[in-house]
């Protein structure tokens, strides 16, 4: 059987485009993991994952972008972390190598040049849109070019955010794809959807607390709306955000969920919130992973990005980032309007089905790996 070694900088666990990957591609292939234990996963949770996975264990925190902070982590983190992953590589040689992003490429890149290997660089997010300060212009123009490079000279280039992110690469390999980071099917969702598992109108935001999600204007929108209630999950990126939200009398943060948690809470509640700082240049182009899990729900999605998107499927209701007026009335005519909500949520549903679908994008990621093993 084919032996493929996905790397990643993250702990994996939590990751939800990981966690899919790895799950289709071990229907087919022999796979395991390499990945770094940031966040103290358990050896239980390694044990129990579904495929052989090791991690670099070294705690490191959330760290809010900076030169200053990269430089320290290059240099102090990154670099035993490149190491560990080579010498992983060189004692297991398998013969592809699913890189995901440009922190995990570097040792796979070596690794296919000294070996010649395999690699398929699988880019979750551009590098320096989400972590160079766009006034770093040089900076961000040199991460940009590095990254470029790199994935021009991969065997197969791979990007989950959808076509537009695909277009920001002006360097390309000859096999290049957008695989979107789209649900899998959750099982539990006719359930979710029929028995509510909340008493009062509910709005959901998975993913990190942090500043960039317009998280302090969705608490201020509620605060005049009777019955509704905001619930927060995911890593806490900004320990003061997060204390200034939960002191908040409707907002209640739920904790760090694995995936599947994440989708049957989401599944469970009336409206997704996907908010993006526009100033961070990934989020004018991406399709954000909340509106294709709101779509696999079949709830609404109260955003500011993929407009267009949204405009064709009519699956949510468009606002300004950080307008808290016009937030809090989007919520109360959701709220107010069932018919409205239904419908919006069927439409998401409707186009999860048809098109945006983990199913779909594993049988394209079949078709690159089985193109890839002939090339």
């Amino acid at each position: 059987m084919v032996e493929i070694v996905l790397v990643t900088s993250t702990s994996v666990i939590y990751e939800p485009r990981i966690d899919k990957v790895v799950r289709s591609l071990s229907k087919k292939y022999s796979v395991s993991v390499l990945g770094w234990n940031r966040d103290g996963v358990t050896e239980h949770e390694i044990k129990g994952y579904a495929v052989k996975l090791k991690l670099f264990d070294v705690r490191t925190p959330f760290w809010k972008p900076s030169i200053l902070r990269m430089f320290v982590r290059l240099v102090g983190f990154f670099s035993l972390f490149w190491v560990w992953v080579f010498i992983r590589l060189v004692i297991s040689r398998p013969k592809i190598v699913h890189a995901c992003d440009l922190d995990s490429l570097f040792p796979c890149y070596f690794y296919k040049v000294l070996f010649r290997k395999k690699i398929l660089f699988d880019v979750i997010d551009r590098y320096a849109m989400i972590y160079v300060p766009i006034k770093f212009k040089r900076f961000y123009s040199i991460v940009n070019s590095l990254e470029e490079h790199l994935a021009a000279n991969s065997d197969v280039l791979v990007v989950a955010g959808g076509q537009k992110v695909y277009e920001t690469f002006q360097k390309k390999p000859k096999y290049s794809y957008v695989v979107m980071n789209c649900s899998a099917e959750s099982t539990n969702i006719s359930s979710f959807r029929k028995e509510r598992r909340f008493k009062e109108f509910t709005l959901i935001y998975t993913g990190l607390i942090r500043h960039n999600r317009s998280l302090e204007s969705i608490a201020s929108a509620i605060k005049n709306i009777d019955g509704t209630q905001l619930i927060l999950a995911g890593a806490v990126y900004d320990d003061d955000l997060y204390k200034r939200l939960v002191s908040i009398a409707n907002v209640k943060y739920v904790g760090k969920l694995r995936p599947q948690e994440a989708l049957d809470l989401e599944a469970s509640s009336d409206i997704m919130m996907a908010l993006y700082d526009l100033r961070d240049p990934q989020n004018i182009l991406v399709t954000p992973n909340k509106l294709l899990e709101a779509m696999m729900c079949g709830i609404p999605v109260i955003t500011n990005i993929a407009q267009d998107l949204i405009k064709e499927l009519d699956c949510g209701v468009i606002v300004e980032y950080d307008n808290v007026f016009q937030i809090s009335q989007a919520i109360q005519n959701l709220k107010d309007n069932s018919e409205l909500r239904d419908r919006l949520g069927r439409n998401g549903r409707k186009a999860f089905e048809e098109k945006y679908n983990w199913k779909r994008m594993e049988q394209k990621l079949y078709e690159i790996y089985d193109n890839l093993l002939v090339i």
